[in-house]
C-alpha cells in the first residue's frame, strides 16, 4: 500500500511510478481526506509508503490530520504491522526534517517506525517563493524526478534499508521553526479575478480539504483546514486565481501526469 498526497501533480507522478514498479495499491490521501474517509484497508504483514511533498521544510497539514484520524483496518482485526515501511519526500528548494516529523508521528500514533526513507527533487512551484520555471527547466527537473524515483522504487522492491532523507543544515535548521502541531496555513491571501472566474467550480473539486465552496458562482475560502497545496492557485483553467499579489503575473504549474489524466477522463466521460 502506497498512500500519498499530491497537489499539482509531482508527487502523484512519484507515487505512481513506484506502485508501477513495484506492483503496490495506491490510496490518494487528499481524496480520502476530502470525502472524510480515514480507514485505509490494509492486509497485515504487506509493505507501507508514504509518499508526501515538502511543505515549508515540513509534511503538509493536511497529511497529519490524516495520520492523527486515521485507522488500519486489517484482514484479522489486529494491530498493522508491516512487513517493510518507508517514506519518500518530493521536494523543490531543499529538504528538511520533514521526514523525521512524519516518523515521530507514526510511530506514535501507530507504534511504526520507517524501514527506509527517501528524498526526490522535482519542480518547485510554491508560487509566492518564486516564479514556477519555464517549460525547458521543467522537463529537466521531472526527468529527475523520474530518473531519482526508479532508483527508490528499486530499492523499495529489494526492501533496502537506505535511510537517505536527512536533509541539508538549512533545511533541517528551517523545519524547527516549521514544523509546528497546528501549522495554521492563511487563508486571507487568496483572490479571485471575477473577470476571469469563468464560474467552473474546478478549484472547489480540487480543494482536498474542502476549504473552497461556490457562492455566486465564484470561490471562497472558509475554515481552517487548508494545507496551503495550492492547487487552486495553479489549476485555475482561467489563471483567475492569486495568492495575494505575489503570484500576479507568475506561471501555473502543472505535472503533465495531471493534463494526461485529465484527457483519459474526458475520453470516458468523466
Amino acid at each position: 500500500m502506497i498512500v500519498f498526497f499530491s497537489g499539482t501533480g509531482n508527487t502523484k507522478m512519484a507515487a505512481q511510478m513506484i506502485a508501477e514498479l513495484t506492483g503496490d495499491r495506491l490510496l490518494d490521501l487528499g481524496a480520502a481526506y476530502k470525502a472524510g474517509d480515514f480507514d485505509i484497508h490494509v492486509t497485515q504483514g504487506e509493505d507501507l509508503g508514504i509518499v508526501f511533498p515538502v511543505y515549508r521544510w515540513s509534511t503538509p497539514r493536511i497529511v497529519d490530520e490524516f495520520f492523527r484520524k486515521a485507522s488500519f483496518v486489517t484482514n484479522d482485526g489486529k494491530a498493522f504491522a508491516p512487513g517493510y515501511s518507508y517514506a519518500v519526500d518530493v521536494y523543490g528548494y531543499f529538504p528538511g526534517a520533514e521526514v523525521k516529523y512524519l516518523e515521530k508521528l507514526m510511530s506514535s500514533r501507530f507504534g511504526i517506525s520507517f524501514d527506509a526513507t527517501f528524498e526526490v527533487p522535482s519542480v518547485a512551484n510554491c508560487i509566492y517563493v518564486s516564479n514556477p520555471p519555464r517549460a525547458e527547466r521543467q522537463k529537466e527537473q521531472i526527468a529527475k524526478e523520474a530518473e531519482t524515483v526508479i532508483d527508490v522504487a528499486r530499492a523499495v522492491s529489494l526492501h533496502s534499508n537506505r535511510r537517505e532523507a536527512k536533509g541539508n543544515l538549512l533545511g533541517q535548521l528551517l523545519s524547527k521553526a516549521t514544523g509546528t502541531e497546528e501549522k495554521p496555513r492563511p487563508i486571507n491571501q487568496f483572490r479571485v479575478d471575477l473577470t476571469r472566474c469563468v464560474s467552473c467550480s474546478t478549484c472547489e473539486k480540487l480543494c482536498p480539504t474542502n476549504t473552497i465552496v461556490m457562492e455566486n458562482g465564484h470561490p471562497a475560502w472558509q475554515g481552517g483546514d487548508c494545507t496551503e497545496c495550492l492547487a487552486c492557485v495553479h489549476l485555475c483553467p482561467a489563471e483567475a486565481i492569486d495568492y495575494g499579489s505575489i503570484s500576479k503575473g507568475r506561471r501555473r504549474y502543472a505535472n503533465p501526469l495531471l493534463k494526461t489524466d485529465k484527457k483519459e477522463h474526458e475520453s470516458v466521460g468523466i
